[in-house]
């Protein structure tokens, strides 16, 4: 999971355009919103004010006149009707999606064996300088932490593992369950057995980037292997008058990793059982982690080979263009945890 220091330093990275609404059944935000609402509402007029009467509940429409209330549910009424049409255009958008989808696969394929160094290429207008033609090594992981949604949670140990990396692809989901579906495709390496990782995103029925549910997968890790834990050595106390006791034990401990993303948080059914601080947290675990697969669907794998290149990410926002930019300017935060 998320350290509470890397979700401070997230804030940061994250996309500010996402609203996560992860429980079936609650509109955007209002799992979170209401309680959040009303705390403050408490904090500004004084506990005192509400008293023992006080049950935590936000009224959007307080201090609002009568007429003024029949209004704003008139108004509701029309948005109702509005988010109706809304999922009927969502539907038939992820038809639309997946339609080019298919259009796009064979580009997909001929760029992976670009890359692999199975199709030949022309000479272009390029001088040779002696070295032979050969597959394009760590492409994916090059383009991944060359993306600034990606990179600043990928650990060292992460890269080793995501230089096995061949492919990514994207699968648009219709129906009831609309969303998308992420396949990482990896060849043979010293971490895991699996050739495919997957992660899913589940939509709102009503919005295209509002997930519902998030779907990981099982990484069967060799020994020794898992990058999502770390070894710790701990001291212990031998009992009194043993000989011989270890100092030391060995403990495994979770730590910053990209592949975490894989083992989403679990979601409660009632967002009433989580406390303020709690709720906050993994509405911003979530947040990062919608942004990190949305960036890969949207932004890496339909233009890889610019991601890989580095040429259409965006500079720091410090960047003097007077100045020389050197990497140690830019402080690269934690993976994820």
């Amino acid at each position: 999971r998320l350290s509470g220091a890397l979700l401070r330093r997230s804030l940061a990275t994250a996309s500010r355009h996402v609203i996560i609404a992860p429980v079936a059944g609650f509109a955007p935000l209002q799992w979170a919103a209401p309680r959040r609402m009303a705390t403050r509402a408490r904090s500004a007029a004084g506990d005192d004010e509400f008293g023992d009467e006080f049950d935590g509940d936000y009224d959007p429409m307080a201090g609002f006149t009568a007429a003024q209330k029949r209004r704003v549910m008139a108004l509701k009424e029309v948005q109702s009707k509005y988010d109706e049409i809304n999922v009927e255009y969502q539907k038939e958008l992820a038809t639309l999606q997946s339609k080019y989808e298919t259009k796009y696969a064979p580009l997909y394929g001929e760029r992976s064996e670009i890359v692999h160094g199975k199709k030949a290429v022309g000479k272009f207008d390029v001088e040779d300088d002696g070295e032979p033609d050969s597959a394009i090594p760590e492409f994916w992981l090059t383009a991944f932490s060359n993306h600034d949604k990606v990179a600043p949670y990928l650990t060292e140990r992460d890269q080793e593992v995501l230089a096995y990396l061949d492919d990514v692809k994207s699968e648009v989901l219709t129906g009831e369950d609309r969303g998308f579906k992420l396949t990482f495709c990896f060849r043979e390496n010293p971490f895991f057995g699996s050739k495919e990782l997957t992660k899913t995103y589940v939509l709102q029925p009503e919005d295209e980037i509002v997930p519902k549910q998030f779907i990981g997968c099982k990484i069967d890790w060799k020994e020794g292997k898992d990058v999502t834990v770390e070894e710790v050595k701990k001291r212990v106390k031998g009992k009194k008058g043993e000989k011989g006791a270890k100092a030391f034990v060995t403990e495994q401990v979770p730590c910053d990793s990209f592949f975490n993303t894989f083992d989403p948080p679990e979601i409660p059914e009632d967002p009433n059982a989580l406390a303020d601080d709690q709720m906050d947290e993994l509405q911003e675990e979530l947040t990062i982690d919608f942004d990190i697969g949305y960036a890969i669907k949207d932004n890496i794998i339909p233009r890889a080979v610019e991601w890989f290149t580095g040429e259409i990410a965006p500079f720091p926002e410090d960047y003097d263009d007077e100045e020389e930019f050197a990497d140690d300017d830019v402080d690269m935060p934690a993976g994820r945890r």
